[in-house]
């Protein structure tokens, strides 16, 4: 049997009913073992389920949460894909992460912004270049993986921002681990707050 695909006006009106929900609950700070009871409410509520019921039983619900709706909201925060526009909250940009590691001198390089992971090419005010790779420890796996795809690929330096939600640093012990793994293939390590705001306050 394939793959079901939801018509595309039932899926925009599934995205912004789970994505309001996601806002509310600041989804990004939901531990991983707490994120099935939100699925399992979200099934309950009728003014949702209504919506898939016509194509998907309640198991196929839950993997259509979790696989679609909960993995493209992180790129949805960072303002990418068509379902960014059902969220109220957005990160404040890459920018911010380059000033926090590199400093104000440097600067995104205009359309050089990739994801899985979120990535991008970086300038300095003096012509020096670098690359920047984003996202949380739970992904650093993924992280170390785009940085080592670029050494081999040539790019001098190479900086991995290991992004937090809190003004708390890592426990030292972690953040040891991480920077050793980047010392492995020869780049940066860094831990910077990064954090989604409503979209009104983005840039404010």
């Amino acid at each position: 049997m394939g793959v079901i695909r939801l018509p595309d006006d039932v899926r925009e009106e599934a995205l912004a009913h789970v994505y309001a929900e996601f806002d509310r609950l600041k989804w990004e700070q939901v531990p991983p073992g707490e994120r099935g009871a939100v699925y399992v409410e979200l099934i309950a509520d009728e003014s949702f389920s209504r919506l898939l019921a016509p194509y998907f039983d309640t198991a196929q619900m839950r993997v259509w949460l979790k696989d679609s709706a909960a993995k493209e909201y992180p790129r949805a925060l960072e303002g990418i894909g068509p379902a960014a526009s059902h969220t109220k909250r957005g990160y404040p940009g890459p920018s911010v992460i380059v000033s926090a590691t590199l400093g104000l001198d440097w600067s995104v390089v205009t359309d050089s912004i990739e994801q899985k992971p979120m990535r991008c090419q970086v300038m300095s005010a003096a012509g020096e270049a670098a690359v920047l790779i984003w996202g949380p420890q739970r992904m650093l796996s993924n992280l170390h993986w785009a940085a080592s795809v670029a050494r081999v690929a040539g790019e001098q330096r190479v900086v991995v921002a290991v992004t937090r939600h809190t003004m708390a640093k890592p426990a030292a012990s972690e953040w040891v681990r991480v920077q050793a793994l980047c010392d492995l293939i020869g780049v940066e390590a860094h831990s910077v707050m990064y954090m989604p705001r409503t979209i009104d306050a983005v840039g404010n």
